[in-house]
């Protein structure tokens, strides 16, 4: 890299760095050769980098001056054009005036109805159109499976409760009738004992002291036979009830089985389908369903709106620009001011604000510009010395940008 490209860069770096990182208010301020005495000033230029560098920060000056007036002078040109349109729309014949409102008016009419539509519609996320829009042909039997699956759960539960209850209910009956087992066990146990006491204690009685216990073993034998029988048949019935119980209670069994296999099968059914449709039930789906009906409709619609908005565009595009109106295409989104004077009034004050802003850059720049040249000018004058070295510094450096 030479001298010349390390001193523009150094300068370029120096002149573009970001003045808002800087401690304290920066304001424009002139050299500090501008305000020395001609000697001090003359020892300054003396040094060839300090000529260099004094040159190129006037020639960035002037080039980034430039470079805003052009952008400026580009924009300028478009609102003083604009400007000039609305006069000569404003002074058109009342027929043509009337042409043109009437296509603004169909214009504003269906744009207005573009954004009813657009409030009107469900706006359902982009993800959620494209899946139902995926399984459109599928969703509406997608609901009835749903919703049918679900209903069957829901018997399912109800038909597993009533199971579990029978469940509970037999193997309540069944601890009765095995205590019921137990104790007639028991009792009979302890009335034969007794029996048995009863006639010793008679035979004794009778042996002993030659009573008369005739009646005694009749009383005793009635009792034991009637309280032997009544036992008998409570154990049989306990015994005949284990028995029932017990095919109960493995029906039961098998019926928990079989329902339980199909629960396990419909709630997979049920995962699958929510799974499928990104759902948590058929209402969710259903209601999606809908809201998606209405979006589709709606951007149906909006699309014809689309095609008529953009027939009556190119159509008042099209007579503005057989008018001689320079930019028919930015009243297509200022159809207001064509339809209504005081929005027209307050569009020009607006843009005559914006232009007079312009304005008061261009001067800027230019002042910027002129004031830049002319320091250049003014070293090459005071300097006749250096004159050519200036002039191949400006020159490297236009040809450089």
């Amino acid at each position: 890299m030479g001298l010349f490209a390390k001193l523009k860069q150094k300068w370029e770096n120096w002149y573009y760095r970001d003045f808002e990182d800087e401690p304290g208010d920066w304001e424009e301020i002139e050299p500090t050769t501008e305000n020395v005495s001609p000697e001090a000033r003359a020892a300054y230029f003396k040094d060839v980098d300090t000529r260099t560098v004094y040159v190129l920060e006037n020639m960035g000056q002037m080039a980034e001056a430039a470079e805003k007036m052009e952008q400026c002078q580009g924009e300028y040109n478009a609102v003083t054009d604009l400007l000039t349109d609305m006069e000569e729309i404003e002074a058109l014949p009342k027929d043509v005036r009337v042409q043109i409102m009437d296509l603004a008016g169909k214009i504003e009419s269906l744009e207005k109805e573009r954004r009813q539509v657009y409030l009107e519609s469900g706006h359902l996320a982009e993800t959620r159109v494209k899946l139902l829009e995926r399984y459109e042909d599928e969703v509406p039997d997608g609901i009835k499976k749903i919703r049918e699956a679900e209903e069957y759960r829901r018997l399912v539960k109800m038909d597993m409760k009533k199971m579990e209850a029978e469940r509970n209910s037999c193997r309540y009956q069944m601890r009765e009738a095995v205590s019921t087992v137990s104790n007639s066990r028991g009792v009979a146990v302890i009335c034969a004992v007794a029996m048995v006491l009863s006639i010793v204690l008679l035979v004794v009685l009778q042996m002993a002291y030659r009573m008369d216990v005739t009646w005694g073993y009749l009383l005793i034998g009635g009792a034991g036979a009637l309280t032997l029988t009544v036992l008998f048949v409570r154990y049989q019935d306990a015994v005949r009830d284990i028995r029932r119980l017990e095919k109960v209670r493995n029906k039961t069994i098998s019926l928990q089985n079989t329902v339980k296999i199909r629960y396990i099968n419909n709630t997979n059914l049920l995962s699958y389908l929510y799974m499928k449709y990104s759902v948590d039930s058929a209402d969710e789906l259903e209601a999606d369903w809908e809201t998606y009906i209405n979006e589709m409709n709606a951007r149906a619609k909006d699309e014809k709106l689309k095609e008529e908005l953009e027939y009556y565009y190119n159509k008042l595009t099209g007579t503005l620009k057989d008018l001689n109106i320079r930019d028919p295409e930015i009243w297509t989104r200022q159809t207001q001011a064509l339809l209504d004077p005081r929005e027209m009034v307050e569009v020009r004050h607006a843009l005559i604000i914006r232009r007079q802003k312009l304005r008061e850059r261009l001067e800027y720049n230019r002042e910027i510009a002129e004031k830049a040249q002319k320091k250049i000018k003014d070293l090459a004058q005071a300097y006749p010395q250096y004159s050519q070295e200036i002039a191949s510094i400006v020159k490297r450096y236009e040809g450089a940008g």
